[in-house]
């Protein structure tokens, strides 16, 4: 098979030229070439892991979950609390991920969990998500791997700041999960902080905040002078995207999102069940949920492709304006004048409601001009 020769900047133009007879037109625009720089493709270079919520409260009902999962296409499981870390105890830790979401409590839980068992903390992956740095330094002097503390947008995604101010919140609690964790070597502690972000129905959008997240930690990391360790990036498909009076339609979301969340490079992704807030979901919602990301995965063959986003203007364009107001949120979070540890506190809220209510705006706008 011969590859096809690529043409220079000076060749392309040159056939415009021809083609428009011509015509004037703005060659900036128009060309726009894959940028030397920061890559945002996955690094491992294979496929995203596939996780799934443990839900249940009741030990062997999340139990049942858990298997049926990850005997159909999960790779990965995400505990919510400490109540479901007992439903994990009697299966076999090496064949999947593990992600801590019920904080300290989780984390200590797990720690417990593993430690009673006859397993290598070192061959498990787990994002133990820790905020304590005592426990952080216990967990890694054991010999855990995985990121020990995370910056988290999700919660800002949900008070409604828009992508880019959701993305400079994360990084910036990343940052101060790093200030956290000095006690690591270098080394270590480049790879020890993961980001979870929101995947919505925007396609376009994650896709270009997916690849801007990665694009800002390198410069986080080269700006603290560590070395350049790869970002682990979770994605999650966005809570407050879904409909509760009209759950199908969630399907159609998130596809939408695992499309954007997994071209844009995140190494694992989270999808919610469509019936997600309507209680706990039933096992057709979990296996629709699964399924999502199997044909994206298998038949789509959406992996294969390197950071397919890059040299498309539109995407880059909007990658680059994505990390420009990310850097400057992530900045004034450093500064002091936007507190990004609780997305509660009073002090956000006029940023949450100048961004939150704008799409509303627009649309009683659009109403009244018809």
């Amino acid at each position: 098979m011969h590859n096809f020769p690529i043409p220079t900047a000076d060749e392309w133009l040159k056939r415009v030229a021809k083609a428009t007879k011509g015509a004037a037109f703005d060659a900036d625009a128009a060309l726009f070439q894959r940028q030397a720089g920061p890559s945002a493709e996955r690094p491992h270079h294979g496929p995203w892991a596939v996780f799934a919520r443990v839900d249940h409260h009741d030990a062997q009902a999340a139990h049942r979950q858990a298997v049926e999962d990850t005997e159909n296409g999960v790779t990965g499981l995400v505990l919510p609390s400490p109540a479901q870390v007992p439903a994990i105890e009697h299966m076999g830790l090496h064949k999947f991920s593990l992600r801590n979401e019920g904080g300290d409590l989780g984390a200590e839980a797990l720690r417990h969990l593993i430690a009673r068992l006859p397993l290598d903390p070192a061959r498990l992956a787990v994002d133990h998500g820790a905020h304590d740095p005592d426990l952080a330094k216990l967990l890694h002097a054991q010999g855990f791997t995985g990121p020990l503390m995370r910056g988290d947008g999700r919660a800002y995604h949900a008070g409604g700041l828009d992508d880019a101010e959701e993305l400079g919140a994360a990084v910036a609690t990343a940052v101060g999960s790093l200030r956290r964790l000095t006690f690591l070597d270098d080394a270590v502690l480049a790879g020890a902080v993961s980001i979870t972000l929101a995947a919505t129905q925007d396609m376009f959008a994650t896709l270009a905040k997916f690849r801007a997240a990665r694009i800002l930690w390198r410069e986080v990391l080269k700006q603290s002078g560590l070395p350049d360790r790869p970002l682990s990036l979770h994605a999650e498909t966005s809570r407050i995207m879904l409909s509760e009076t009209d759950a199908h339609t969630n399907i159609l979301r998130s596809v939408a999102a695992v499309f954007g969340a997994g071209l844009g490079g995140a190494d694992s992704v989270c999808v919610l069940p469509f019936s997600f807030n309507q209680g706990v979901p039933n096992a057709f919602a979990r296996r629709v949920a699964r399924n999502v990301q199997n044909l994206l995965l298998q038949e789509s063959n959406l992996w294969r492709v390197l950071d397919p986003g890059a040299g498309a203007g539109a995407i880059e364009s909007q990658t680059d304006r994505i990390c420009n107001q990310a850097w400057a949120a992530m900045q004034q979070a450093e500064k002091g004048d936007w507190p990004v540890g609780d997305p509660s506190r009073s002090q956000v809220l006029p940023i949450i409601g100048v961004t939150a209510y704008q799409p509303a705006r627009e649309l009683a706008a659009e109403v009244e001009a018809s």
